[in-house]
């Protein structure tokens, strides 16, 4: 009966769950940082699906970036509350040797509701190659592997775990201030997402 009651208590506490990733859906994270950005996104993940609001801001270097995150959850029972925050660094540029853009990033991020919470500390390595396409359009296929440490509490119980994830998808340019981004999560979490995201006119992605 222990073992049965801990399985329900994970089952509800695990409704949602960064990069500033608080949750199990995609990190939805370009493989270039931005000066500045604005991504809002919709998810569905294992146990609920997520409105979800993240900040993109570089940090005066062009190879660091703040990434904050909020998000209203729907999981079984009540709604939740997902917080988060990371930070990421630009590892590489393609070029004719390493045709890859990569971003190393790690955060940390909460959600919380129906009387329990989950504790993630991601970290991880956005790759992927930008096409142009005919006029201002551009396709950057990227993958995004990451291993995490998720706490769960819910009263008095409490698990540790470490998770492994991988992001697939691709952002579509309509030009250079707005792109739509789809992805998978797979692993020992799943989940969708797709998102609008805007840089401001004059700032660069």
């Amino acid at each position: 009966m222990r073992k049965l009651s801990f399985a329900l208590v994970l089952a509800l506490a695990i409704p949602a769950a960064t990069e500033a990733q608080a949750g199990l859906y995609p990190a939805l994270q370009p493989t270039r940082v931005a000066e500045r950005e604005y991504n809002f996104a919709l998810a569905d993940y294992t146990g609920g699906s997520a409105l979800i609001a993240q900040w993109r801001e570089g940090l005066g270097d062009q190879r660091l970036q703040f990434t904050g995150e909020f998000g209203i959850g729907d999981g079984p029972g009540d709604a939740t509350l997902i917080l988060g925050g990371s930070m990421h660094v630009q590892l590489t540029k393609a070029t004719n040797e390493l045709p890859f853009d990569m971003v190393l990033g790690a955060g940390i991020g909460v959600t919380t509701g129906n009387g329990a919470s989950l504790l993630r500390i991601p970290v991880g390595v956005a790759i992927g190659h930008r096409f142009p396409l005919e006029g201002r359009y551009a396709i950057t296929p990227f993958v995004h592997p990451r291993v995490s440490l998720n706490r769960v509490s819910a009263g008095n119980v409490s698990n540790t775990e470490t998770d492994i994830d991988l992001d697939i998808g691709a952002g579509f340019e309509l030009n250079e201030q707005m792109q739509i981004r789809l992805a998978a999560a797979l692993g020992d979490g799943s989940g969708v997402g797709i998102s609008f995201a805007w840089t401001p006119r004059g700032l660069r992605r």
